[in-house]
């Protein structure tokens, strides 16, 4: 099985303070780390093998030209299952996931967990059929986000089932102006908030499924946005509409 790899100080020490990442080892510039006591010292506490390479040599490996001087080799990235993630602590006045829909982009799977990590969504649920997984590509463009929120992958229609015991309303997010107005609805319980793919946008049976649909007004002709903005926007009204009382 090949490894995983990230790059950059910022994603790998947020990704070594994670539950949810295994390493084989950490490769580090000399030159940068010799003297970085906490890192190290973190890296020996883990038990987490770690080369100090020369420059010359350490270039073999970097692979990625804004490395800063650090490369993990991951081993293995651990998916959370359904019943944990549903009984986590939430983090602000409701529980609040995000479910996609066969995201293909890693770019935008990668986009879509940094602002999950930014605005402390308390977990992503994927489909086991065709979406993207956690590759390279995800892992570095959350810049380290994909640390602190568990992904969950499952069968979409039979999860929608379960939250919906649980209380939470699912709800679809799509293009048609006949749904309600993103700004003007009222996020006040357990929420679930459901993001389609690139170029189909959510399936009609799981859009049959949810409770509600909203959709975010354009103008100059624009008729979708990119599923990562349309989920940042949105997440950021649920945030601010429940405010900073749990931040």
């Amino acid at each position: 099985m090949p490894f995983l790899l990230a790059f950059g100080k910022h994603t790998v020490r947020n990704l070594l303070n994670s539950p949810y990442f295994d390493f084989e080892k950490i490769l580090l510039r000399e030159e940068e780390y010799k003297n970085d006591k906490e890192l190290l010292g973190l890296l020996e506490k883990k038990q987490i093998t770690y080369n100090l390479l020369k420059k010359e040599r350490f270039e073999r490996y970097s692979f990625n030209k804004k490395n800063q001087g650090i490369v993990a080799f991951i081993s293995d990235y651990h998916y959370a299952s359904l019943d944990y993630l549903l009984s986590r602590q939430p983090q602000r006045k409701f529980p609040l996931i995000v479910m996609l829909d066969s995201i293909q982009d890693p770019h935008n799977f990668g986009a879509i967990l940094r602002t999950c990590a930014a605005l402390k969504v308390d977990g992503i649920i994927i489909s086991t059929e065709n979406q993207v997984s956690v590759t390279n590509a995800v892992i570095n463009v959350s810049a380290g986000g994909i640390a602190y929120v568990p992904i969950c992958q499952v069968n979409l229609k039979e999860v929608i089932n379960e939250l919906k015991k649980r209380d939470y309303k699912v709800i679809s997010t799509v293009c048609e102006p006949e749904a309600t107005e993103y700004s003007k609805f009222n996020f006040d319980f357990p929420t679930c908030l459901v993001f389609g793919n690139e170029h189909e946008g959510i399936r009609k049976s799981l859009i049959n499924k949810s409770d509600y649909s909203l959709y975010i007004p354009m103008s100059n002709n624009i008729g979708s946005l990119n599923v990562s903005v349309s989920s940042g926007i949105i997440l950021a009204q649920v945030v601010s509409q429940w405010g900073k009382n749990n931040q």
